[in-house]
Formats: structure tokens, sequence, C-alpha cells
């Protein structure tokens, strides 16, 4: 994402500022104030050892029932880096919180966190890598405000600065977990965090767990759990296939939701937008990506029981916009 010569930053203001030589951020503006069922294929394994599933196959036309609200039973965990080179959770966030409300599935949500990148790589600066955390953590409660209420999310947690914390609150919510009440973990990031909680919750209780990934990207960059061992704890993987494919898409896409009546819409298009002009990166210059939250679309369109494996931006907007028709 480099600096590109479109006036986009015109529309947003986000300032870290440094202080007393800790690097600690102490400020964060933005230009808006805050407004008051994949089909499953299971191992049919009798041990411990994980289920998998695969929707990669499940990629045929569903244009049309694409909008139908049919989530699994159970209760949702998302676990997000964004503090890691590619910023692209700065928008995913901001699009899922937003499709989750348009549903009426805010109180499924139990756990989020970002900045689960526990060991940033030196492919991000220390200054950048602190700026992201703040902006995550502002944006998580400016989305709190806008989609909210949350009634059973008590808060955002930053992974880097609230670690442990963040650990023992996914814990709880795996040992909250049965048959009728699964978890279905997203894993939009490093599994580090995923792994400790696991490996911290109840035995009995993990075969209750579902962990949705759709890139190896995030599988396999743990610095303490690679993907394998996830998988031993005797979770049900799911693996829904590239979100990059559909949401990664040139700016256009999002034009409808930069001057929308809605200013939840356009504050969406904000962090989309951010992202976008962050400039660590340059695969996500001209770009605005959300794909993290094909997963949660994936999710509310009925999961292993038919959920969309493939969404594009002309859907989530379909979503987003439902409860407005």
């Amino acid at each position: 994402m480099a600096v590109v010569t479109k006036p986009i930053l015109s529309a947003i203001l986000i300032s870290v500022v440094a202080m007393s030589g800790s690097g600690q951020a102490i400020a964060v503006a933005f230009a808006e104030a805050i407004r008051p069922g994949d089909n499953s294929r299971p191992d049919n394994r009798v041990d411990e050892s994980p289920t998998r599933s695969n929707s990669a196959g499940n990629r045929t036309d569903q244009r049309e029932s694409l909008q139908a609200i049919r989530p699994p039973a159970g209760r949702l965990a998302v676990v997000a880096d964004g503090n890691s080179p590619d910023p692209d959770d700065i928008g995913a966030i901001a699009v899922l919180l937003g499709l989750l409300h348009a549903s009426g599935l805010n109180d499924r949500l139990v756990h989020l966190s970002h900045s689960c990148d526990l060991k940033p790589t030196s492919r991000i600066s220390a200054e950048d890598e602190l700026r992201r955390q703040t902006v995550l953590t502002q944006l998580c409660r400016e989305g709190f405000v806008r989609f909210g209420p949350f009634k059973n999310l008590p808060k955002a947690f930053n992974c880097r600065t609230d670690q442990q914390a963040a650990v023992d609150h996914l814990r709880d919510a795996i040992n909250g977990s049965s048959a009728d009440n699964p978890l279905w973990v997203i894993e939009a990031g490093e599994p580090d965090l995923i792994g400790y909680a696991l490996q911290s919750a109840d035995a009995a209780k993990r075969q209750h767990v579902h962990v949705v990934s759709h890139h190896p990207a995030n599988d396999n960059a743990g610095d303490s759990f690679q993907w394998q061992q996830i998988l031993e704890f005797g979770v049900i993987e799911h693996q829904i296939g590239d979100q990059n494919v559909g949401l990664q898409t040139e700016t256009r896409h999002w034009d409808w939701a930069k001057t929308h009546p809605d200013t939840n819409m356009q504050w969406i298009w904000k962090q989309l937008a951010y992202a976008e002009q962050d400039g660590v990166v340059k695969f996500q210059t001209n770009k605005f990506d959300c794909s993290d939250a094909g997963m949660i679309f994936w999710w509310i369109t009925g999961a292993n029981n038919g959920g969309s494996g493939l969404s594009t931006p002309k859907d989530l907007k379909a979503l987003l916009l439902q409860e407005q028709h």
C-alpha cells in the first residue's frame, strides 16, 4: 500500500503521536466523530484427531441466496492480526462488525482480539506496528458504538499489550462450548493466540470448537504453534478457500459506500481506504481488501451447511444494506 496521489487521506485523519521516548501512541483522531451452517466432509474418525471439512468446492453460483441469514448453532470468536505487514484487517474488522449488525447476530460474537502477530517481523517497523495497534483499538471502539451493542463481548483485546487476558478470555469461551453450543473461531491472523487458548482449555471442550481458515499464510505463520498443532487439539477444521479471490478488489467496487447516506457505510469505506493508504506493503496499492470478512460471510450464510465460500463486494453490500430495505 504505497501512498498514492489521489486525495483519499483528505477524508481520513488518523494521527499517532509519540511521546516521552517510549513510542507509546497517545492520540488517534478520525475525520468523523463517533456517532452516539462449506459442505463438510469429515474424516469420520472416532479418535481425538481433527475432523476436516473443505468448502473450496462449494463455489457454485449462489447469488440468488447469498443474502440468506442462516448461521449454524453456537457462538463466534474472531482472532485477527492487522499489526503484521499486511493492514487488511483494518478494513475487515469494520466490515465484519457491519455484517453481524445487519444480520442481527451481534449477540453471537463472544470474543474479538486484534494484533495477534505476537512477534512482528522486521518487515514492519516498530513505529508502524505500534501505530497499527492504536488504530485497531480505536477502530474496534468506534465499531462497537456504530454497530452495537455486542452484549456478550465486554471489549476487544489487543494481543500485543494484553496477551494473557486475550488468551484467558478465548479459553473461557472454549470452556463454555458444548455439542449444542459450539464455538466457531475465525482465524484471521497467526494461530498462536488460538493455540495458547486451546492449550489451556478443558480438553473435553476442544471437540466442540470449529476453527475456520481461508489461507495458509495465516495457518503456517505462527511462532509457537503451527497449523498441525492446532488440529491436534481435536478441533474441527474448515478450510473455505482463499477469500482474496473475491474480496481483494479495485477500490471502485466500494465507491457506493463512500457517498452512502448511512454514515456507518461511509465509515467502513474510510477504514478500507486507510488500509489502502497505509504504505507498509505495496501489494495493497489501489486495492480494498476485507478478505478475512469473507469467513464471517460464509458463517452467516450457512457455514458448513451451504455457506458461501466465494463472496464479493457486491454480496457484502447486499447484506450490509439488507436491514435498510
